[in-house]
């Protein structure tokens, strides 16, 4: 993110069009998340099935929301998170800018180092921060433990001016556009702590996190937790269901990772065909739970790009789904369910399940469209080895889903009277909802 410079410089901005309390305090509180030792100081976490992160604001306000009204401090902390959000913003999605290229985030680094000084002098930064006495006793600790040294000393090099090398990336024209952006992102911020507005949405501002299988032999498995539950603050939980392809040769560490998380039913959606072909890799595991509930359709391509909904519908009514749900709902432990590829049989269920928990049609989409990422080596497989094929029909696209949650609703009116259609009532849909809420 920006660098504490920029952090102090946008601060000392905000203090001529806002009135705080305690400059000293406003300044410190602005710098202190980069003392941070580890990853906790800026409260980033992990939703949407763990592909995307965010800043938790919602917790940071719950929890010092008071300390946020009487001591600015914690008003600058909390700013220094909208200040980051922004920069996320200006960035990546402004200005394009690529930090899993190797060495852009040391060449970001160096730009930084070369243009502190003209942002010190241009905005009349004086390094004057200050420690509070007792700081190791502020509530602000329980985040995380802080070097406040590192900080200081960090902050003295800052202000010294060094050789001006050839900027990279950042230019100290981004510099000033971004303070600029960030003092109108803040007070937009701080007027509607004020009551005259919505404070920011960590949800909304959520961005792509680095993802991957969560088992080392599969190219698809999914964690169904991290979805929010449409206009609340609620999330569905991790580590209770999670959607998968076909586990046939798990590792060590794939049979570790069932067993640290306690996952103990697995539901083998493909039928008895393929199953002979490739038996699954967890069917003999001690302390596995393991039903084969076969679903037929999908285990086929779709003739056409059209019947691909048609197709979804019928997956939702296969007998075998109503197992499928009741033994999810009356599982002890942890669950995964799976298919071949993970994205037709799967992508059904985990849009039925996720819908009956509240989560937005939005959500829901990217749920499943996440399989466009996760196997494009299988997808460019098929390609390859099956030129003949359509694969529009194979590749997933939003408007197979939406289309699918469309035909139920109309043939329905909702999600929840599907469930009670195809044998699951109330109180099982209860339990399904306490499973993954």
């Amino acid at each position: 993110m920006a660098s504490s410079i920029i952090h102090l410089a946008i601060t000392n901005e905000l203090t001529k069009k806002y009135e705080f309390k305690d400059i000293a305090r406003l300044k410190f509180g602005a710098c202190l998340p980069d003392a941070g030792k580890g990853n906790s100081s800026h409260l980033k976490k992990s939703i949407w099935g763990g592909n995307k992160k965010v800043y938790d604001f919602e917790y940071f306000r719950l929890k010092f929301g008071d300390l946020m009204w009487s001591d600015d401090l914690y008003l600058g902390y909390y700013l220094h998170l909208i200040q980051d959000i922004c920069f996320r913003h200006f960035v990546y999605d402004k200005y394009g800018w690529n930090p899993t290229i190797p060495g852009n985030v040391e060449r970001l680094h160096n730009d930084y180092a070369i243009i502190n000084h003209y942002v010190a002098v241009k905005y009349g930064l004086a390094n004057d921060l200050v420690i509070p006495g007792g700081f190791d006793k502020e509530a602000i600790c329980e985040i995380c433990e802080y070097d406040t040294r590192r900080l200081m000393m960090n902050m003295e090099s800052f202000f010294n001016d060094v050789k001006d090398e050839e900027i990279f990336f950042f230019t100290r024209e981004m510099a000033d556009e971004y303070i600029s952006e960030a003092v109108e992102y803040c007070m937009k911020e701080l007027r509607a702590l004020d009551g005259e507005g919505t404070p920011i949405e960590s949800y909304e501002n959520a961005w792509d996190n680095n993802t991957y299988s969560l088992l080392e032999t599969t190219q698809n498995t999914r964690d169904l937790g991290g979805y929010r539950i449409d206009g609340t603050e609620e999330y569905t939980k991790n580590g209770r269901i999670v959607r998968s392809d076909a586990v046939v040769y798990p590792s060590e560490k794939d049979i570790g990772f069932f067993r640290e998380t306690c996952i103990t039913t697995i539901i083998d959606l493909r039928c008895k065909e393929e199953v002979g072909r490739k038996p699954h890799g967890l069917c003999d595991v001690d302390g596995v739970d393991y039903h084969n509930l076969s679903i037929y359709e999908g285990s086929g391509i779709p003739e056409s790009v059209e019947a691909v909904p048609e197709s979804y519908f019928k997956i939702a009514h296969d007998p075998n789904m109503t197992n499928v749900f009741r033994t999810i709902a009356k599982a002890k432990g942890g669950v995964l369910f799976g298919c071949s590829a993970g994205k037709d049989r799967s992508g059904v269920t985990a849009a039925l399940l996720l819908w009956i928990c509240g989560v937005r049609k939005s959500d829901i989409v990217y749920d499943y469209m996440r399989t466009k990422d996760y196997c494009k080596e299988r997808f460019e497989l098929i390609r390859q080895h099956f030129p003949d094929i359509d694969m529009n029909i194979v590749i997933p696209n939003e408007n197979n889903m939406y289309s699918f949650m469309d035909m139920i609703e109309k043939e329905y009116g909702s999600v929840s009277r599907y469930f009670t259609a195809i044998g699951i009532d109330g109180e099982m849909q209860i339990k399904i909802r306490r499973k993954l809420m």
